[in-house]
């Protein structure tokens, strides 16, 4: 059995259902600082302001603020709670068209309110607390499956680990991404447990740097032995064959294994095909898509500029007013993939993915 690497989880729900205790991201790797929120406005600003990050962890934190918000609404009636509740998850759908996950945990979430509101009688003098009771315990169990699925992931990921492989990682899909564990790095976390003593080095995945601000970091405080290298090095890398093999996570697959991801990823993808390096991508069942085709069905958004200009700078690094094109996502060609490995197994053709796409999975519009 697997053991978390971390005395704490990126994103967690106080016992009482009253705060959502949130590690700020946007402050690492200078200081470790837990935010403790009672809103959903406080939640909704921690996500845009990705001092939250990562399709899992940002979903989990909107499904334990819409609880923890309404656990907090003080109402006289069910008609009251019924409409706070739509206001808050209206508030928590960020508009971002890849952040599927929050927009399915927000889904699930109103179901739990409305299936728990049909079996129980309007007067009923408890009924307002019965709702409440159910969504605390509705977003407790998102996030025991998540952190099931992130632990099926790492151990079967951890089965393409070698003794001594040294593994390339890219954007950030490990612990705190996550409910726990991490998708790309919970492998790595296994393999040291093991004793296979893997060796990682982590591009730093400009703009935001969550390559060398959150998973070097990580891995850092794991006691892993990592390295830290500029995103425009990994071509030297790994022509000199100091790389065995490559692990990703990502926001979003399609039907046919596109899969949408951090700006760079695809480069990379290419890069480990021309040199014969094995790229896999680390993913949850509910990141497959069951209504994008392929990544051409993705829509991919902007960023702003001044993540590209400022942001991580004392000066600005371009001139001012130059135009900046800066996508929030690249989208990597199946046939480059290698494997996907999920929580429900190890694929190594896209068209397999097919068969774990189901009701269940994602159904946002895209």
């Amino acid at each position: 059995m697997i053991e978390s690497t971390f005395s704490y989880d990126s994103v967690e729900m106080s016992p009482d259902g009253r705060e959502v205790i949130i590690l700020d991201q946007s402050l690492l790797p200078a200081q470790e600082k837990f935010l403790h929120m009672t809103t959903s406005e406080q939640v909704f600003f921690a996500i845009t302001l990705q001092k939250v990050r990562g399709p899992i962890a940002v979903g989990l934190a909107a499904a334990f603020g819409l609880a923890v918000s309404l656990n907090r609404f003080k109402a006289n009636n069910l008609k009251q709670l019924e409409t706070e509740f739509i206001r808050i998850k209206r508030s928590l759908y960020i508009n971002r068209p890849n952040t599927a996950t929050l927009l399915c945990l927000m889904d699930r979430m109103e179901a739990c309110f409305f299936e728990t509101k049909s079996k129980i009688e309007p007067k009923e003098k408890k009924s307002i607390e019965v709702i409440k009771n159910a969504l605390l315990a509705e977003a407790r169990s998102i996030k025991l499956e998540d952190v099931k699925k992130c632990q099926s992931i790492s151990e079967s990921g951890a089965e393409l680990i070698n003794r001594g492989d040294t593994i390339l990682t890219f954007g950030n899909a490990g612990h705190l991404a996550t409910a726990r564990y991490g998708t790309a790095l919970g492998p790595i976390y296994v393999a040291q447990q093991k004793g296979f003593a893997p060796k990682v080095y982590t591009c730093e995945t400009r703009p935001m740097l969550y390559g060398s601000r959150l998973m070097a970091y990580e891995l850092n405080q794991a006691g892993i032995d990592v390295t830290l290298i500029c995103d425009d090095m990994a071509a030297v890398v790994l022509s000199q064959k100091k790389i065995d093999k490559i692990f990703v996570g990502a926001d979003r697959v399609a039907a046919n294994g596109d899969v949408v991801s951090v700006p760079g990823t695809n480069g990379l993808a290419i890069i480990a095909k021309h040199y014969n390096i094995p790229f896999y991508v680390l993913v949850t069942s509910d990141t497959l898509s069951s209504d994008a085709v392929t990544g051409d069905d993705f829509q991919i958004d902007e960023s702003p500029a001044y993540e590209i200009t400022e942001m991580y700078f004392s000066k600005p690094v371009a001139p001012k007013g130059i135009k900046v094109y800066n996508p929030s996502y690249d989208i990597t060609d199946s046939s480059l993939v290698k494997a996907y490995i999920t929580d429900k197994g190890v694929f190594k053709k896209p068209e397999q993915l097919k068969n774990i796409i189901s009701d269940d999975t994602i159904s946002q519009s895209v």
